[in-house]
């Protein structure tokens, strides 16, 4: 090594070696005090400036000791830092699917229960339709749909599970986006969505119905349908709660009402994506298994518990606080 490098050297080390101690100190501190707010940004500047550092060492002196000693306290500033912030997010994920989705579920039950009831109206219309005229499915269910409903076929179709249960996934997601974001047009397009889903839903119920399939087919339908169907209802929540912003904005503009109730509604269509994985799951994979018809509908009943446990939380909580 050449006496200007050596120089060098002894130079770099003398002037940043003070910054890199008190970046030691930084790393015992967030160990020792569980990572606070003050303590991760100041040793977030110190570790950008120590990466700095290192660059510099790497390009002038790459084999000098100080380029293992920096990169290992590199290394340890970048764990503190990152391990502490995905901890947070996690524990932020966590709150929020086990006490914020509910609550926000809590405050708009209206909104979902008119979603729901929406549904149902098309339900119950298309099926008295078709029961009273087959022929009228056409106007509903896909071409070619009605031609293949036949005695005996249900659950005998075929299927890759894993690419069924992805497609199925997307497109309810699709679905549940497309109902909230529906609601910026004053709701209409909501109700609308909600309503033919509806229509689907009770023109199939009443071919396989008229054709004595009935059990068969509402076994093939509960076990995924009670959670994909509470996740459209929720999304069609969040799409009205968002219209009603507009229309009725109370001590607020128009504008701002609307950006507010937007913010909080989209957090209502996150949350309902775990919700349609769950549905595609059960859907690909135990609703072609070949069980007992019984077992499936034990599915469903486990899924409805499951669902009034969860989003009842907030009600339960009240109650436990009050009493």
């Amino acid at each position: 090594m050449s006496v200007p490098t050596a120089r060098r050297i002894q130079q770099f080390v003398q002037r940043n070696r003070p910054h890199w101690e008190e970046t030691k100190k930084l790393i015992n501190s967030v160990d020792g005090k569980k990572g606070e707010r003050s303590t991760l940004d100041q040793l977030g500047r110190s570790y950008r400036q120590t990466a700095a550092h290192l660059a510099y060492a790497r390009t002038y002196f790459p084999d000098h000791p100080i380029v293992q000693e920096l990169n290992s306290l590199v290394l340890q500033a970048h764990k503190r830092i990152y391990g502490h912030v995905s901890q947070k997010n996690a524990r932020q994920v966590l709150r929020f699917f086990l006490n914020d989705f509910p609550s926000l579920f809590h405050e708009r039950a209206h909104f979902f229960l008119f979603a729901m009831g929406t549904f149902l109206v098309g339900a119950i219309f298309a099926f008295i339709t078709v029961m009273m005229d087959p022929s009228q499915a056409d106007a509903v269910l896909p071409p070619g749909m009605v031609d293949q409903i036949q005695p005996g076929q249900i659950g005998q179709n075929q299927w890759d599970s894993a690419l069924v249960s992805g497609e199925l996934m997307v497109n309810n997601i699709r679905v549940a986006f497309f109902c909230f974001a529906l609601g910026a047009l004053f709701g209409v397009g909501t109700l609308w969505a909600l309503f033919t889903n509806g229509l689907l839903i009770g023109a199939l119920a009443a071919l396989y119905h008229r054709i004595g399939e009935s059990y068969s087919f509402w076994a093939f339908i509960w076990p995924h349908g009670l959670i994909e169907l509470t996740a459209i209802f929720i999304a069609g929540a969040a799409g009205l709660s968002l219209a009603r912003s507009w229309l009725i904005p109370g001590d607020y503009t128009r504008v701002t009402s609307f950006k507010q109730e937007g913010k909080v509604t989209i957090l209502m269509v996150i949350g309902v994506i775990p919700m349609f994985v769950i549905a595609a799951l059960i859907e690909a994979f135990i609703t072609p298994a070949p069980w007992p018809i019984w077992s499936k509908y034990l599915v469903a009943i486990i899924t409805l518990i499951s669902l009034f446990l969860y989003f009842g939380s907030p009600f339960f909580k009240g109650v436990i606080r009050r009493s």
